[in-house]
């Protein structure tokens, strides 16, 4: 069974197929994977790698700090571990990064496999010949890399949101948007408007939110930035008050919110994430957005999920929101 699977483009990159049965035994069975939200096991040969160039550049690049956040928030939280160790309790790990400094390699190999030794699971790993190597080819291929592990996090969010899945609500955004998207029975409905839910989960110390509104696209410019920024203002200022008179969601301008296209889930789509304030009040926190097309039915879908958990780390329920808000698929029409 080949477990490989090619990652980006760049350098001849040489590709081994591996037995499941033979090396790691079979696919069934496997218990559930382990480690906490946006945390990655990295595993090399030995603490010189790990405090080393090769090192430095894996920090740098997963510990990279996130955009739209008000307080300092790393991607990933690392734990590295040396070979020698990598026994199976590490193993059950949810994202594994292998490196593999070998002479004996002329030439780099990078695998990548889901679910290996336990379920959900990531697991991607680099045999190079030297340090030299792994630089080179590590910045070739680390955002696919990252794109997997991200993959991976919202797959298990949405594993462990399917078991409370709330089937009313569900139902209630079908029918008013004419889309699929899963929504735990934490969440109640806020607020309802023309094209526009409001869809809450308060909690005892934090809310989250997530905005889902519509309109008929018209040309590319509802993917300008100023335009998505444009569009979000007129509906939270229409319905997100704040709890002080004439106060109301907006986006905060002080940092620029950073855009960038995506694949999303076959749509294309641009992604924001950036900070929201309140006007006439002093709460905010973070936001995504996917400003999605739907060509079939010729209308801009956007899902928007936002944060409010002041004076503490954020990243994780905004992945929360994000696995949500990538569950989205649009029904196909019964043909006539």
């Amino acid at each position: 069974m080949r477990i490989l699977r090619r990652i980006g483009c760049g350098s001849v990159l040489v590709f081994v197929a591996l037995s499941l049965v033979s090396c790691f035994g079979g696919t069934s069975g496997l218990q559930p994977s382990t480690g906490k939200t946006n945390e990655m096991l990295v595993v090399t040969n030995s603490e010189i790698v790990q405090k080393g160039s090769v090192g430095s550049s894996i920090s740098d690049f997963f510990a990279q700090i996130l955009d739209g956040f008000p307080q300092p928030e790393k991607t990933y939280d690392l734990a590295f571990v040396t070979e020698p160790g990598f026994n199976q309790m590490f193993k059950t790990h949810h994202n594994i990064f292998i490196v593999d400094i070998n002479p004996e390699f002329t030439r780099p190999v990078l695998e990548t496999h889901s679910d290996l030794w336990a379920r959900p699971q990531r697991v991607i790993k680099m045999t190079v010949p030297d340090d030299s190597t792994f630089l080179v080819e590590f910045d070739l291929h680390k955002e696919a890399f990252m794109e997997f592990f991200h993959a991976n996090e919202r797959r298990r969010a949405i594993q462990a949101f399917g078991t409370i899945e709330d089937l009313k609500i569900k139902k209630f955004v079908s029918e008013k948007f004419d889309i699929n998207l899963m929504i735990p029975k934490s969440f109640y409905i806020a607020k309802e408007a023309k094209d526009f839910v409001w869809l809450r989960r308060e909690a005892q110390h934090f809310s989250q939110g997530i905005l889902i509104y519509t309109f008929p696209y018209t040309d590319t410019l509802v993917f300008a930035p100023d335009e998505i920024i444009r569009r979000r203002d007129e509906f939270t200022r229409s319905n997100v008050p704040g709890p002080a008179p004439e106060s109301f969601m907006k986006v905060s301008l002080i940092e620029p919110p950073f855009t960038r296209r995506i694949d999303f889930n076959g749509l294309f789509a641009v992604e924001m994430r950036g900070m929201w304030e309140l006007e006439g009040d002093f709460m905010g926190g973070p936001f995504i957005n996917y400003t999605v097309v739907d060509e079939k039915n010729g209308r801009i879908i956007t899902l928007d999920g936002f944060v409010y958990y002041p004076n503490q780390d954020k990243k994780n329920l905004v992945r929360q929101l994000e696995s949500l808000l990538y569950t989205l698929s649009i029904p196909e029409k019964a043909s006539e």
